[in-house]
């Protein structure tokens, strides 16, 4: 994807404040441009064609749009080229003739070795945006790919509605290609019976079976487990699990899963059928797969929180026994001391001070950890 340098490529108008960083940086007039405006044209005119020159590098499109430019720029341009320039300008203010514009449009596009867009390359982008569209997430991703392939071809970029209408066809032979493969994948019948149970009433949510599995898992408690894995027992009674549409890209997927995501239940009807048919098939998918990899997160967290508490029980319960450890031996000293009793009677008092206390070896932390997690409840 390209960086920073293409910030500006496929604008056909300028914003209205610019920083000087991005003057200096996406609109810089070298020396040779200067020479080359000056030599050009008479002094002044020279504001006009410099400005039509850096946009046209820094975005690739001519600047028709009559909006105020911005006066970081206007400063910059009049400071290298030593000319006045008005603080608040546009273009109707610096082009009384039509004609002018067009001279200085047409000389920047010569002067940047730009070619006019013809049949041969509307074949060649057309192609390529067949290819870019099967991976692309959005038709706006599209139209901008296009612009950088343009730009990067030193091809003058179109209108914005002769590129539009190409990019918006080929997204719509795309999106029909993967109906297609949908309705060669899943039955009739499941597709029907999805649309039909997800605008129904959950049973225990109130809000529709759509709005409830958009709802995002909460913490990784016991129910929000429960639910979990009720959502993903749901989908798969769909028959979600079962379909086999790995030809399409999973970013593609959640784009397409995306759109019913943002959408009001109500609006599902709306919708032209094909496009019903795709988001609603790569959101059921697309949900499947993000919440059985939450379950394994949910999972693995509730696993950690047991065995924490587990640890922590232990510790203090091996700590309490040390202390009444401690406490037994100090009872079994006095009575081994004791003058005023038989030898009979201290051994049966010491007998019942040990009376509870277990044959079994005794066991390391983690069997303490282990033993009590497997009798806790």
């Amino acid at each position: 994807m390209p960086g920073m340098e293409f910030r500006y490529v496929g604008i056909d108008r300028l914003p209205a404040k610019m920083s000087e960083f991005d003057v200096e940086r996406y609109f810089a007039l070298t020396d040779s441009d200067m020479m080359a405006v000056n030599e050009r044209f008479r002094r002044d005119r020279r504001a006009g064609a410099a400005i039509q020159l850096v946009f046209l590098r820094a975005s690739g499109h001519t600047l028709d749009h009559v909006g105020t430019l911005p006066r970081q720029l206007l400063r910059y341009i009049g400071d290298r080229l030593g000319v006045p320039t008005p603080t608040i300008a546009s273009l109707r203010t610096l082009y009384h003739r039509y004609k002018t514009l067009y001279d200085h449009q047409v000389w920047a596009c010569d002067y940047l070795g730009l070619t006019r867009i013809g049949p041969d390359h509307w074949a060649g982008l057309g192609a390529w945006m067949r290819q870019d569209a099967k991976e692309s997430l959005t038709p706006e991703d599209l139209l901008q790919h296009a612009r950088f392939w343009l730009y990067e071809r030193r091809i003058l970029i179109p209108a914005d509605r002769a590129l539009r209408d190409l990019g918006h066809s080929i997204w719509a032979e795309i999106e029909r290609a993967v109906v297609a493969m949908i309705e060669a994948a899943i039955p009739e019948s499941q597709l029907a019976r999805a649309e039909a149970v997800l605008l129904t009433r959950h049973d225990t949510s109130g809000a529709t079976v759509l709005e409830w599995l958009k709802t995002p898992p909460a913490r990784h408690s016991p129910t929000t487990i429960a639910e979990t894995l009720e959502k993903i027992r749901f989908l798969k009674e769909l028959g979600a699990h079962t379909w086999q549409l790995d030809g399409v890209p999973i970013e593609k997927q959640r784009a397409w899963a995306q759109r019913i995501q943002a959408r009001r239940p109500v609006k599902l009807r709306e919708l032209k059928a094909s496009t019903r048919t795709l988001e609603l098939v790569f959101f059921l998918r697309v949900t499947l797969l993000e919440l059985t990899d939450s379950l394994l997160y949910q999972a693995g967290r509730r696993v950690s929180d047991l065995v924490r508490q587990a640890y922590e029980k232990t510790t203090t319960k091996q700590a309490r026994s040390a202390a009444d450890y401690r406490q037994r031996l100090l009872a079994i000293k006095m009575l081994v001391g004791d003058p005023n009793r038989s030898a009979e009677e201290r051994l049966a008092e010491i007998g019942k001070l040990l009376e509870d206390v277990s044959g079994k070896a005794a066991m390391s932390h983690a069997a303490s950890v282990r033993e009590r997690q497997s009798t806790s409840r």
